[in-house]
């Protein structure tokens, strides 16, 4: 049975150069690696005064999974270029067609 849940120390290169695996998140599975980091980025937003409604999730950008960070209302939050190494893509969110 193959789940898609993040795993702890086990990337591909485990104890193949020599490196410590010392509680990094295996990339197998970016995407849910992804949401993972989504948390305190949201939080850190949050904590900067931002106060309109903020989404986070992986989106496939180029051929790159990024963290794409959604918001509602006119103003951006401001984001990072990058958190913990991956690349963060702002985009406002759509009206809903009424």
């Amino acid at each position: 049975m193959i789940t898609n849940y993040p795993r702890f120390v086990g990337s591909r290169t485990s104890g193949v150069d020599g490196s410590s695996e010392g509680g990094r998140l295996s990339t197998m599975r970016l995407p849910t690696v992804l949401v993972l980091y989504s948390v305190p980025l949201l939080e850190s937003l949050r904590r900067r005064g931002y106060k309109g409604k903020l989404f986070a999730e992986p989106a496939l950008v180029d051929g790159t999974w990024v963290l794409k960070v959604t918001y509602e209302g006119d103003d951006p939050p401001p984001v990072p270029e990058r958190w913990h190494g991956h690349r963060v893509v702002l985009e406002q969110q759509k009206p809903a067609d009424g």
